[in-house]
């Protein structure tokens, strides 16, 4: 592909293990390419296997820029490689996507030419089916305070179910554009103007709390973030975590320990009930599942460094 089409587009896809993933992906998008220029920029995240397939050939096949990592520092430092890569090559517009996700026919070209058409739209997302053919309903239309963190992202929600589905919007009309605090990190394309205000990404977290994190950086920039279901991709969901479930477990506690910390400024007060919630849902698991009675000591750890940097004359912050 050209890099010298002013409208070119930056498709950045992470790889970790799951190279068959990444096959059909790329696949998918040379399947169903846009009309702009556009390049691929494939970032391995120090991955230890590696592919089936002649994976230089399938890079040369597929004009692939392929940038590996010497060593996995998470998903946004993975990703904020691939973003760079597409700042330095002066695209207009850049695609962040999972290795798990299909892109349909005119995905990526309908995402573009919404950004084209509205400038102060930062970025956009797609209609997300799963692998049953569903539609994930999965928007975040609100920001994530305290309050959200207790009635949404807790079972609790089965009680606050008004809370639950106007924060995730199953209020709303998944086949209409509307106006969203944040959109699902698996699929979404943003402008140079927004990625130059945006990123680099958070690269604390290892892994989750990224949408949350780019809501709030997206509304202190003043730009507006959109689902468009004009644009469509279909998501396998987890494969790259799939096989590490404990490990995934603990650095979403941490992760989302330091979102409370450091984005919303609670402390102990409001955050270790929360924590503690979250110690017995990993229990629960470890009565099922042998990785997770192996990664105890590995979530203690990990969780209990996150805890010991909560100032402890933090005020309660429901938000």
């Amino acid at each position: 592909m050209s890099i010298e089409n002013k409208h070119m587009i930056g498709i950045v896809i992470l790889n970790y293990e799951n190279w068959q993933d990444t096959y059909r992906c790329i696949r998918s998008i040379n399947s169903n390419p846009p009309l702009e220029n556009f390049q691929i920029i494939l970032v391995d995240n120090a991955s230890k296997s590696v592919p089936k397939y002649n994976l230089e050939e399938f890079i040369n096949t597929y004009h692939v820029i392929f940038i590996r990592n010497k060593k996995n520092f998470g998903y946004n430092a993975g990703n904020n490689v691939g973003i760079k890569k597409a700042q330095e090559l002066g695209c207009s517009f850049i695609l962040i996507s999972n290795n798990d996700v299909l892109f349909k026919k005119n995905t990526i070209q309908v995402l573009c030419d919404f950004l084209k058409s509205n400038p102060e739209v930062g970025i956009v997302g797609p209609k997300i089916f799963d692998r049953e053919g569903c539609v994930q309903k999965s928007n975040l239309c609100r920001k994530t305070g305290m309050k959200e963190k207790y009635l949404v992202r807790t079972r609790a929600n089965i009680i606050f179910k008004k809370e639950y589905e106007t924060y995730f919007g199953f209020d709303r009309n998944y086949d209409e554009i509307f106006q969203v605090y944040a959109v699902l990190g698996c699929c979404f394309m943003m402008s140079k103007s927004c990625a130059d205000a945006v990123t680099p990404l958070d690269e604390y977290p290892f892994l989750y709390e990224e949408e949350l994190i780019l809501g709030i950086k997206m509304e202190q920039k003043n730009f507006v973030t959109i689902y468009n279901p004009n644009a469509v991709i279909e998501h396998l969901h987890g494969a790259s975590t799939k096989s590490v479930k404990a490990f995934s477990f603990a650095h979403n506690v941490r992760s989302e320990i330091y979102y409370c910390r450091k984005y919303l400024n609670a402390g102990k007060i409001s955050i270790y009930p929360l924590y503690w919630y979250r110690v017995c849902l990993y229990l629960g698991r470890c009565v099922k599942y042998s990785d997770f009675r192996k990664g105890w000591r590995f979530f203690r750890k990990l969780t209990k460094e996150e805890l010991e940097l909560i100032s402890s004359n933090k005020k309660i912050t429901i938000t």
